[in-house]
């Protein structure tokens, strides 16, 4: 599917001093296999540069502000986007790779609470049930998926130990009760923020995981719409979370003591290019 993806930041000075020497870091897009960045067009002109776990950001300077005013930068992106299924695309891993995984994407982190006694003990009965990584994980997936209900949309992200307990939540949920999960076994799983295309300009926020599997290497899942190993083309990848387990959409930095936070905001409509060229 080839898709044209426009966003717009929207940065307001709503305190009572100017704001000098802004600097905008401006998540795009993150590297993976079912997606393809054909064109890259940022308004004003900006850096655009790879971070840490493959994402793309925008490095953007922010004119000075003055009280009331605003900041409204845009980006242009056009992609192809492919349905996949990595488990048909088996791939040799080195044993210092799977270590080096393991070392870096098993440790626990703010709403990865892998040591919490409720996620310690779903994750032991699922791993008496089970005899190596892939077959852990499957079931580990429906386990989340049949116990907790799906809601949209909620304000707040509560994390894998409030999850097991609550019984409910949305995308954020299912995905951080199953990182967590794996993670208390030493299977290396991370995050990925983005969107879901649904046919409308305006595309729905959405969070998913990756694991890792010797055999594949990072494959894709999603608990809250029940894919695992395979990923449609309406998926939107925008952000991966492993290192920490959660990176702003914009990160805004300023010089001095401003005397109230500017507000931020952002718009992101998608669109199918059909019968056109890049």
């Amino acid at each position: 599917m080839r898709l044209k993806i426009e966003m717009q930041a929207n940065v307001h000075n709503r305190g009572s001093s100017k704001l000098k020497r802004g600097m905008m870091i401006w998540h795009l897009f993150t590297d993976i296999e079912n997606q393809f960045v054909e064109m890259i067009d940022v308004f004003p002109p900006a850096r655009v540069t790879e971070k840490a776990e493959k994402n793309m950001v925008a490095v953007i300077k922010v004119p000075e502000l003055n009280p009331g005013e605003s900041f409204s930068p845009t980006v242009e992106l056009r992609i192809d986007t492919i349905t996949r299924d990595w488990l048909m695309e088996p791939q040799t891993t080195t044993e210092e790779r799977v270590a080096k995984t393991r070392g870096i994407y098993c440790s626990m982190q703010k709403y990865w609470e892998i040591n919490d006694p409720l996620v310690q003990e779903l994750s032991q009965r699922a791993a008496e049930r089970t005899g190596d990584n892939e077959s852990y994980a499957r079931l580990v997936f429906q386990m989340v998926r049949n116990s907790m209900k799906l809601k949209t949309h909620l304000d707040e992200r509560i994390g894998a130990a409030r999850a097991v307990r609550e019984k409910e939540g949305d995308c954020d949920e299912h995905a951080d009760l199953f990182i967590a999960l794996l993670r208390a076994v030493r299977i290396p799983a991370r995050r990925i923020v983005g969107h879901y295309y649904r046919d409308g300009p305006e595309p729905e926020p959405h969070a998913w995981c990756e694991m890792f599997l010797e055999r594949n290497g990072w494959i894709p899942v999603d608990p809250a719409l029940g894919n695992f190993g395979t990923m449609s083309e309406n998926y939107f990848s925008r952000i991966r979370e492993g290192l920490v387990s959660e990176r702003p959409t914009i990160h805004l930095k300023w010089s001095g003591i401003a005397s109230e936070a500017p507000w931020v905001e952002e718009e992101v409509r998608m669109t199918i290019l059909k019968n056109s060229k890049f």
